[in-house]
């Protein structure tokens, strides 16, 4: 049985809907095209954080269980939506929630977050093999997250500032919270876990930060960084790492026309079905 290293919790509702990311909920309509939810539909939300979209998909449904690692998100979850279900459960090891994993949901959903979930190979079969038992016979999986290539830029920035600061670059890769898998791999993944893959694309979608105090590309990097920077052993180590990421991607990403700034995510979306 793979044992899930307990995480720091970095999760904030606040900067993460409001500040940093909030095109992370809206940015939205082909998953939920794909997603097709019906009044019969009961739908396991997997890492939900603090509900915008559940809540968007809940008046659709049936049901829908939105599930989380982060206690902060799910205890705005529960303030924000107290008529929705909603708990922390840790995404690794889902395989193990045994009251969920009884062959009960229609579908199976996520968006933006099997990228941190699947990070550690260790417990990657763990979720999927997690999905496949939620879902009834015929039931399928849907989820958009990222894929090879996404953030690069960001990414490569963030361990330019570490190794900077002294950190051997090894490690700072190493430090990485994510998987982004090719097409194949992930198909590979999910294939594995009994899953016939139904369809998948992969696609760039050039973002733009929001311009919020905390926010923008200073913003970004300090909430999902948090796990490289945690590297840094001082406030002022990782304050020069993080301004030399933003140095770095000042002529990256920056649009001449309006001077807003963007992000190269590059997106992985498929639906793949349990057999009947």
């Amino acid at each position: 049985m793979a044992q899930a290293q307990e995480k720091k919790d970095i999760w904030s509702a606040d900067l993460y809907g409001e500040k940093v990311a909030p095109f992370v909920a809206t940015s939205t309509e082909t998953i939920l095209a794909w997603l097709d939810p019906k009044p019969t539909d009961e739908i396991l939300d997997i890492g939900s954080g603090e509900g915008p979209l559940t809540a968007r998909i809940a008046p659709h449904v049936k049901r829908i269980v939105g599930i989380d690692g982060s206690p902060n998100m799910i205890e705005h979850f529960k303030n924000s939506y107290p008529h929705i279900e909603s708990r922390v459960v840790d995404c690794r090891l889902l395989d193990q929630e045994s009251d969920l994993i009884t062959g009960g949901f229609d579908k199976v959903f996520s968006n933006a977050a099997l990228h941190w979930i699947l990070r550690d190979p260790e417990t990657r079969s763990n979720t999927i093999k997690g999905c496949f038992e939620a879902l009834k016979p015929g039931g399928l999986l849907i989820n958009e997250s990222g894929a090879l290539g996404n953030v690069a830029e960001v990414h490569s920035a963030i361990i330019s500032g570490l190794v900077t600061q002294g950190i051997p670059v090894e490690k700072a890769r190493e430090a990485s919270p994510w998987w982004f898998p090719s097409h194949q791999a992930m198909k590979g993944l999910v294939e594995g876990a009994g899953f016939n893959w139904v369809k998948g694309e992969v696609q760039l979608r050039q973002t733009t930060l929001t311009e919020n105090e905390k926010g923008g590309v200073e913003g970004w990097i300090r909430l999902f960084g948090e796990p490289f920077l945690e590297l840094l052993p001082t406030t002022e180590a990782r304050d020069a790492a993080v301004k030399h990421a933003v140095d770095v991607l000042e002529s990256v990403g920056r649009q001449q026309h309006d001077g807003s700034f963007t992000v190269n995510y590059i997106r992985l979306r498929f639906v793949a079905q349990k057999p009947e």
